[in-house]
């Protein structure tokens, strides 16, 4: 384990301001990986990917490397709700990227798989840099998966505007992560364990969307999410509910480009229109409510450069602090 967690650099960041002893912050709650942790006391364990390179190379614009920092910021600053004490989330700092993004990915997998053996119970939130990450995160959970069940099945559900879906001959971006996921015997997500929820029609190719259903994806267009974070919260669980009946392990990806640029105006690719941001809150705190169920959550192109107000980086604490809680 000592092996695969070098490619991690531990946070040493300074927490925000840690609350009154009547009003207690999630930093406070926080330790760091190199410290002395019991595994069984971890409630969440939140891992960041300081790496957009795979924005670049899909031609989006940079800046989601500093993502992983102000999440932290902004989710430090969060209550800690009573079951929450001092050790219960472990932050695991960053991964170092590799040379190229292939490599990364594969770092990923192994550091999202290493930790998950140590904390089996935790919640796993994992915080990008762009979201060709989602790939070695997901295979990292398979592969934790595998080596408990062999005969698991893992689920996962993408928040986005965006299938990615595109093919790629060079290497690996923003762009493909789900089409390397379904093509990839080893990440064991299949199409029919898929949702693609929120996507819009103007954001895809039609060879996209058609790959998608090729593959026995089911999508869920922008404009057939009911109107309403309540509404559209409960056709989101419900689709996670549908998954934790069938599979040992469910996912949850969140693109935060997938939100409407005035809720979530720090990403890669902002757009006008978008899933409603309560409604996407609602579906985590449910996801974080599975037990026994395994579950993960992902959190890509959060990008400080253009986050007005730091509005992206609390949308993101929140939908984290909602999973690693329950609470709504």
């Amino acid at each position: 384990m000592a092996d695969t967690l070098r490619f991690v650099r531990a946070d040493t960041t300074q927490p925000p301001n840690k609350g009154r002893r009547d009003d207690p912050r999630m930093a406070g709650r926080i330790v760091a990986l190199d410290a002395v942790v019991e595994p069984d006391r971890v409630i969440a364990v939140l891992l960041g990917v300081a790496d957009d390179r795979g924005v670049h190379l899909n031609g989006g614009r940079l800046g989601a490397s500093d993502g992983p920092q102000r999440f932290r910021d902004a989710f430090g600053r969060l209550p800690a709700p009573p079951d929450f004490g001092p050790g219960t989330v472990l932050s695991a700092g960053d991964l170092m990227p590799a040379d190229h993004t292939g490599e990364t990915h594969e770092r990923l997998a192994e550091v999202v798989a290493v930790l998950r053996q140590r904390f089996a119970r935790a919640r796993f939130v994992v915080v990008g840099g762009g979201h060709d990450h989602a790939y070695g995160e997901l295979c990292g959970l398979a592969r934790w998966l595998g080596a408990r069940n062999p005969h698991g099945r893992l689920a996962a559900v993408n928040v986005d505007a965006h299938a990615d879906v595109r093919p790629h001959t060079g290497e690996p971006h923003s762009g493909t992560p789900f089409r390397r996921l379904l093509t990839d015997a080893s990440a064991r997500l299949y199409g029919e364990s898929l949702c693609q929820w929120g996507l819009q029609r103007s954001a895809n190719a039609l060879a996209h969307l058609q790959f998608l259903q090729a593959q026995g994806v089911r999508t869920v267009m922008w404009d057939e999410i009911p109107d309403g974070d309540r509404a559209a919260g409960d056709q989101l669980t419900a689709i996670l509910h549908g998954f934790a009946h069938t599979h040992a392990v469910v996912a949850l990806s969140v693109d935060l480009d997938g939100f409407p640029h005035a809720a979530s105006p720090g990403v890669s690719a902002p757009s006008p229109l978008g899933v409603p941001p309560g409604a996407v809150v609602r579906a985590a705190a449910a996801l974080g409510q599975f037990e026994p169920h395994a579950s993960q959550l992902g959190i890509y192109e959060l990008n400080p450069r253009f986050d007005q107000d730091g509005m992206s980086a609390r949308l993101a604490a929140r939908i984290a602090w909602s999973y690693v809680t329950g609470l709504v």
